[in-house]
């Protein structure tokens, strides 16, 4: 009961949905809470406050969202609610008359979450809170903490950038997210610093337009001097990229990947569509063809990359004809892994007005057969890396197994002691069972 919680260490839950820009934001979070004396506990537990971190990319973000807060004010339902995320900042007025909602945050006032907690259970008065401004008038990048003490995995997301310029035709994300906003690089390596010390042990940079990265700031540094100040400034024995647009790689950044061991070969590269009208109706901004030569260009110079990507399925206008130029497109540039998932009209993007929306039905089969072409991709480059030795940061070990990922952001299993567990061990690969790598220990 909340009149009892000043008796006791407070208990608080998180869950996220989306991206991994939205898991770092959780993180940020859940630090707070836990500097503050609150204790976590799972999600689907009583907890005396439920933190919902939501997404809005899709319609399936958004109802999963809702579902989430049902649950939680059915585990206890004098449990504070708080709402944050892109659905949040969408959304505020729809969110906070949601029954057993408390508290409203956007994507600019996380670092508010504690005091506005404390300033609710504190004041008698228990009308729904609500923190969400315009983020198109926010040109800072937001700094929250992250507390090495809230991350629960091996690798640590590390945020460098905020918010969107592109606004392409599909994509609700610059209205929730904002303009682009950098964070300033010393801030960055002294978080990377605080982490690795901690024990990471691998960096994973993340933002909404990774690539576009310093734009907005007075020196405007790019993205590949991030990494530079990273490698020369820090211990992080791996740093990986998130996802970036094909048009933003620069020679710098090839040469870095190329260059330097610490950097790990894979390369998280949207290309959305394999058919230049499509393209052109998304307002992205390169052709096919522009993707292909950079593809071939990065695969010539460094050896074992792994390429990843999106690709949206039944973008609006999408023929039959259209479908099967990407289907030959992506079968052509042969992936690693495709994350495919099909066209969510935003209301408020220019693609939801477009005609000829693709019916629910053909959307599915069409995901279903980039799945297929995903998993072939997948299975080609697998058998690429057999007789080669890798690096694995060990996530688990179970019955002397150990699982994790290399530095191609591919799966592998050896045989190891307890002591793997979040270590970078080097393994030669033999071959492939159910998907997964297996290697022994060098």
């Amino acid at each position: 009961m909340r009149e009892d919680l000043g008796e006791r260490m407070k208990k608080v839950a998180f869950v996220t949905l989306g991206c991994k820009v939205n898991q770092y934001d959780t993180d940020g979070m859940r630090g707070l809470f836990l500097a503050a004396g609150y204790e976590e506990a799972p999600f689907d537990s009583t907890a005396d406050i439920y933190v919902i971190n939501t997404c809005s990319v899709t319609h399936m973000g958004e109802r999963k969202s809702r579902q989430l807060i049902y649950r939680a004010k059915k585990q206890n339902e004098q449990a504070v609610i708080v709402v944050t995320g892109c659905y949040a900042q969408l959304a505020p007025e729809l969110i906070a008359a949601i029954e057993g909602v408390n508290i409203v945050i956007g994507t600019n006032e996380r670092h508010q979450i504690v005091s506005l907690v404390e300033e609710y259970l504190a004041d008698s008065d228990k009308h729904v809170r609500t923190a969400v401004h315009n983020v198109r008038e926010y040109n800072r990048f937001e700094e929250l903490p992250l507390y090495p003490m809230a991350i629960s995995h091996t690798r640590a997301h590390l945020k460098i950038q905020e918010g969107c310029n592109n606004f392409c035709s599909y994509c609700i994300i610059p209205y929730t997210r904002g303009k682009l906003k950098s964070r300033e690089i010393p801030h960055i390596v002294e978080e990377a610093n605080r982490l690795v010390a901690h024990g990471f042990k691998e960096l994973v940079l993340t933002g909404i337009h990774l690539g576009a990265y310093g734009l907005d700031l007075p020196d405007r540094p790019a993205l590949a001097d991030v990494v530079e100040a990273l490698l020369q400034q820090t211990k992080a024995e791996r740093i990986r990229l998130g996802s970036i647009e094909s048009v933003e790689v620069s020679e710098k950044l090839i040469r870095l990947i190329n260059e330097e061991e610490r950097m790990c070969p894979h390369l998280h590269l949207p290309i959305q569509s394999g058919s230049n009208p499509i393209l052109k109706a998304m307002n992205r901004h390169y052709t096919k063809e522009q993707f292909i030569t950079l593809i071939e260009e990065l695969r010539e110079r460094i050896p074992d990359l792994a390429v990843t990507t999106d690709v949206i399925a039944g973008f609006p206008g999408e023929s039959d004809e259209l479908f099967e130029e990407t289907l030959e497109t992506v079968r052509q540039l042969g992936f690693s892994h495709i994350h495919a998932f099909p066209y969510s009209a935003r209301q408020g993007t220019p693609a939801a007005a477009m005609k000829e929306q693709i019916p629910e039905a053909v959307k599915k089969e069409r995901v279903r057969q980039l799945n297929q072409v995903s998993e072939e991709g997948q299975e080609r480059y697998q058998k690429s890396l057999i007789g080669k030795t890798v690096a694995v940061l060990v996530e688990k070990v179970e019955n002397n197994i150990a699982e994790g990922f290399s530095e191609q952001y591919i799966r592998v299993q050896f045989p190891a002691s307890e002591e793997a567990a979040g270590h970078i061990v080097r393994a030669a690969i033999k071959g492939i069972e159910n998907g997964t790598l297996i290697g022994e220990p060098v």
